[in-house]
């Protein structure tokens, strides 16, 4: 069955959260203050990406709570004396929200509202008060959809995750909210400890569709067909047919956090560009927000939002009811059609709408959403407003583009007849060491083995493509070369796991600017891969991996380069972008990164028991830790410049013989963090607006 109505028109929702968490409030910059539990605990369960323990909030909690022992003494700390859930529902509106979900059961178990079969509820303990019962009320006196999110993952409980748990406790609650307080939306969430047979989602959405069968069900149950595909942060590369969320917090976690600034939450620019980017691609927006242990959401995000609904009012319909155009736009505009009307989200204030070129049809008219004429220029490479640019911090400006249809494409005298798939193993089966085979224009099926010493060679990634219904395209033998192709699959990738496009399989082998829709895989020695573009690259127990001049772009929950074992690799000149982590070596020796730019989401460089690795010149912006050293021993960090992230250098679980010399931290929490290390020398670092400490030391 399709959405709702009201879930197509309502595109723009608020997400708050809380839980015993609330209450410290605390993460390194970039992580989920939500986990404080698993990031101090590590006995808890199903913790998943998260590190457990967390040595920045080991160290927090020492200086901070050291009086807590136990997670749960938090509760009387978390009193909502400020709660006023007319004003959490008034927010959502004064931003342009239509829908409103609360976090009805976070990971740490306790229930914001009177469940069944529990009294781990804020009724008993805490706040004394249904908390979601009074929002739920507010939303409905607001005009608001309201919904609710259900942690699946339960650290209190100690039937989770087994099938008592199932029946007695996530049946009941899930369908009591939906029951006795009209949620109309199903959140799931902390799904990962069993698959829908296990929770029996089926049945629950059964069940949920007998009481309201226009409930909207993310994906986040393991339920067949569900309604919404689900995002976080993470928004699809492109247009999304079906009905699709993007969910994230205005910094770099979900609900408050106390670490971070208000440099490091979006601004309203950032929200509407982020807000239309989505709209652009047939999404919805769900914005999360923290309110602090009185109730109260702090003004840093409210300022924000009400910002936003600013300019949300001036363009409901184009937020309420617009569709993706035939392409989204890129980072200069969005293109969102409104009764059958182009509009252009000038997002930059540049004026520059490089998609309206002239192959869409004339221009004849750009009007702003006042009715003021803007002169333009349309030419072949797109249209530009004849006018200065503007500030680019200032809101976005929504431009109305009435253009004729395109002219219907000329009968060609000798048309191009559609070029045959060729199948690559006819091509490259028979090619015998030393020579080279060049391939042509077109597209060539794999999968196929490239034997030992033989080079195929395309005319770019633009022209030559390599691909195969599934699995590895290509898999290359000993000292064999692939050059100048696009690669790809049709292998649907699965979340975050690796997709392998391209084996390399004997030793001495290389690919040099190639374009990867996937990832590689590297099981010879002395591999190379220059001056490519890819997802990942995987490594396991082999020497020599050498990785330089390439780009690797993930989909934020990602590794890119992840290398296991072996000596002497060497990742040179690299860029890194939308990762949750760039580089990982495990139990290498004398291994190589220099020179690279990062801009990953929680690590830039993690080294586990390695041996005689150099870190060396590398650049990184907004990374939760630069650098972290986990063990091993005879590490050099040397000359890096870390900016606008949470810990420059991490040293922790027993390395040692570790140097950390003339690296530049800037704008971050902490320059260097040693837990439970070695030896360490450090000298000549150079420490710039550090919102914390320089040096912190422990246990």
């Amino acid at each position: 069955m399709g959405t709702p109505l009201w879930w197509q028109q309502r595109r723009f929702g608020l997400l708050v959260q809380a839980s015993i968490a609330t209450v410290p409030a605390w993460a390194p910059i970039g992580e989920y203050a939500g986990w404080y539990r698993a990031h101090i605990d590590p006995s808890v369960s199903d913790v998943l990406l998260h590190p457990s323990p967390l040595v920045e909030s080991l160290a927090h909690h020492r200086d901070r709570w050291s009086h807590i022992e136990q997670y749960e003494e938090f509760l009387p700390f978390l009193t909502f004396d400020h709660y006023d859930p007319d004003a959490w529902a008034d927010l959502a509106r004064d931003a342009g929200m239509g829908y409103a979900v609360m976090v009805a059961k976070h990971y740490d178990g306790l229930c914001w509202w009177d469940a069944p079969g529990t009294d781990h509820t804020v009724i008993d303990q805490g706040p004394r008060r249904n908390v979601l019962g009074e929002f739920a009320a507010a939303c409905e006196r607001a005009d608001l959809v309201f919904g609710t999110s259900y942690s699946l993952l339960d650290w209190h409980d100690p039937q989770y995750p087994g099938c008592d748990y199932v029946e007695s406790v996530v049946h009941p609650q899930v369908l009591d909210l939906m029951r006795r307080y009209g949620s109309r939306m199903l959140w799931g969430d902390g799904h990962w400890g069993g698959g829908g047979d296990h929770w029996r989602s089926t049945e629950l959405v059964r069940a949920a569709r007998s009481i309201d069968p226009d409930v909207v069900i993310n994906d986040r149950w393991w339920a067949d067909r569900p309604d919404v595909r689900s995002y976080e942060y993470r928004v699809p590369n492109g247009i999304v047919d079906e009905p699709w969320e993007l969910r994230r917090g205005l910094g770099g976690g979900l609900g408050l956090n106390r670490a971070e600034s208000d440099d490091h939450l979006l601004d309203p620019v950032d929200i509407v560009a982020l807000l239309t980017e989505v709209i652009a691609k047939g999404g919805h927006l769900l914005l999360c927000v923290g309110p602090d242990a009185t109730g109260a959401i702090p003004e840093a995000y409210q300022s924000r939002l009400r910002t936003v609904g600013g300019w949300v009012r001036r363009h409901a319909d184009l937020v309420g009811t617009g569709t993706p155009w035939v392409t989204w736009g890129d980072d200069a505009c969005r293109y969102i059609v409104v009764d059958g009307v182009l509009h252009a989200i000038d997002v930059t204030g540049r004026g520059t709408f490089r998609a309206i070129d002239q192959s869409i049809g004339t221009v004849t008219s750009v009007t702003a959403v006042d009715g003021t004429p803007m002169p333009f220029t349309q030419t072949a490479t797109g249209t530009q407003l004849d006018r200065q640019p503007r500030h680019q911090k200032r809101l976005p400006v929504v431009y109305r583009i009435d253009h004729t249809a395109p002219p219907e494409p000329a009968v060609p005298l000798f048309p191009d007849e559609p070029r045959a798939s060729i199948d690559l193993v006819a091509v490259v089966g028979d090619a015998v060491r030393g020579s080279i085979v060049q391939l042509g224009e077109g597209r060539y099926v794999g999968p196929a083995h490239v034997p030992d010493g033989v080079t195929v060679r395309g005319l770019g990634s633009g022209r030559t493509t390599i691909d195969a219904p599934d699995g590895s395209a290509i898999v290359l033998g000993a000292g064999a070369r692939v050059e100048h192709c696009r690669i790809a699959s049709g292998a649907e990738r699965i979340v975050w796991l690796p997709k392998v496009v391209v084996t390399i399989e004997g030793s001495g082998s290389s690919l040099l600017g190639c374009d990867i829709d996937g990832h590689i895989e590297i099981d010879g020695h002395d591999a190379k891969v220059t001056s490519c573009r890819a997802i990942g690259l995987i490594a396991r127990d082999v020497d020599g991996v050498a990785v330089h001049r390439s780009t690797f772009i993930g989909m934020q929950w990602d590794c890119a380069v992840d290398i296991t074992g072996g000596s002497s690799h060497s990742v040179h000149g690299c860029e890194f972008r939308d990762v949750l982590k760039a580089v990982r070596l495990a139990s290498t020796i004398g291994a190589e990164v220099q020179g690279n730019q990062i801009t990953a989401r929680w690590w830039g460089v993690h080294m586990i028991d390695t041996e005689g690795s150099v870190v060396r010149g590398n650049q990184m912006m907004n990374v939760m830790r630069a650098i972290d050293v986990e063990g091993g021993t005879l590490a050099e960090i040397t000359g890096n410049a870390v900016v606008d992230g949470d810990s420059g250098c991490v040293i922790q679980r027993g390395a040692s013989d570790i140097e950390v010399i003339g690296n530049h931290w800037e704008r971050c929490r902490v320059g260097l963090l040693a837990w439970d290390a070695g030896q360490i020398h450090h000298r000549e670092n150079a420490a710039v607006d550090l919102s914390d400490d320089a040096l912190v030391v422990g246990p």
